[in-house]
């Protein structure tokens, strides 16, 4: 294979010398084809630096005198196929950029090595043989990384499911339960002194049992959250009810405007501020518990302050309780955050802040 009169052999000098022709060709074709490489700027980066990355591999391919593939392609098309599924490029778009590119290539290659080689057929078989090799290679990668990156997108999204119907269950058939039992278990305290408590307490029971079958059914039929509530003070104070005979009292105090914040927020803070009740009541043996709720134009915040016995809420981490984590992953579902100050022999400090947006055409 002799280079051609006053032509170069040398490979890199001939790659290097059509690179940047290849490259602006491969994008303008891009962008005419209307191809979603294009259309997503990280993609188009990307492939741009795939094709810089075939050329390197022909033009060692070229040196070589045998296909050539850089070390690092398996991880280049991993990548590739990671940011493509994460933009949402369909692989349909990425065979066709594929195709784009090795079109124009092969036009620019044969050119330039028709005119540096007296004998180019040899040479050219070997960078077309280089130039899908490379390419081959890495739309294989580049579809792996597309479909584990998807498949770890639905395991996640799994995972999230199951962390919801956890706190679902917890939160609503758990509390429920509780209540039934709890007021069952307080009516026949009553029942041999005063008989008309002791039916209040069952009627009670029997809400709370016909709320949570309601519940159930809404979580197993179509996994849908209860109905939001419409008064967030009001909800509290009927939960309040509940809960007069436990240990100790609860002082309440809401204020603001509840039109400020989303049904949705007003439902998850409810549960939040709820389940800080019960775990205190039920954890701490508190004398009194003080709830505060304020929402502002701006943010829905809450405290759940009580003088128990108090916990390590370092500890209480490592146990993994459901309940803590409940609060936590409800207010980050919202954009908000939940904190937690305790040390044992002197109460507990539960917080929530959740921001709240402005609804289109508020000033």
């Amino acid at each position: 294979m002799e280079a051609a009169h006053g032509a170069t052999g040398d490979p890199a000098e001939l790659v290097e010398s059509c690179r940047d022709e290849i490259l602006n060709e491969f994008e303008s074709a891009l962008q005419s084809a209307g191809n979603a490489v294009f259309a997503d700027q990280s993609a188009r980066e990307q492939a741009l630096r795939t094709a810089r990355h075939v050329l390197d591999d022909v033009t060692a391919t070229l040196r070589a005198g045998k296909v050539q593939i850089g070390e690092l392609y398996q991880f280049q098309a991993r990548e590739l196929g990671n940011v493509r599924a994460a933009g949402g490029v369909h692989p349909k778009s990425s065979l066709e950029a594929g195709s784009l590119f090795f079109r124009s290539a092969l036009r620019h290659l044969t050119r330039r090595i028709a005119a540096a080689y007296e004998s180019p057929a040899d040479v050219i078989a070997l960078a077309i043989g280089g130039l899908e090799e490379s390419l081959s290679q890495r739309v294989r990668e580049s579809a792996d990384g597309y479909h584990s990156f998807l498949l770890n997108q639905v395991h996640e999204a799994q995972e999230d499911e199951r962390r919801r119907i956890a706190r679902e269950l917890h939160d609503r058939i758990g509390h429920g339960v509780s209540v039934a039992h709890q007021q069952l278990a307080l009516s026949e305290v009553y029942r041999p002194v005063d008989a008309a408590r002791a039916a209040a307490k069952i009627s009670l029971a029997q809400q709370a049992i016909q709320e949570t079958m309601e519940n159930l059914r809404q979580i197993t039929s179509e996994l849908h959250p209860q109905v939001p509530v419409k008064s967030l003070e009001k909800s509290l104070i009927g939960f309040l009810e509940t809960v007069e005979d436990d240990v100790g009292s609860v002082r309440l105090e809401v204020s603001g405007d509840e039109s400020w914040a989303r049904p949705r927020v007003l439902d998850e803070a409810f549960l939040i501020v709820r389940e800080a009740v019960r775990n205190a009541l039920g954890h701490g043996r508190p004398k009194i518990v003080l709830v505060r709720v304020d929402i502002a134009p701006h943010e829905l915040s809450a405290s759940i302050q009580d003088n128990g016995r108090g916990f390590d809420p370092s500890r209480a981490r490592e146990r993994g309780g459901v309940g803590l984590t409940s609060m936590r992953e409800r207010a980050e579902l919202l954009g908000g955050r939940v904190l937690i100050s305790s040390e044992p022999g002197s109460g507990c400090l539960v917080e929530l802040f959740v921001p709240l947006k402005r609804r289109a055409g508020e000033q």
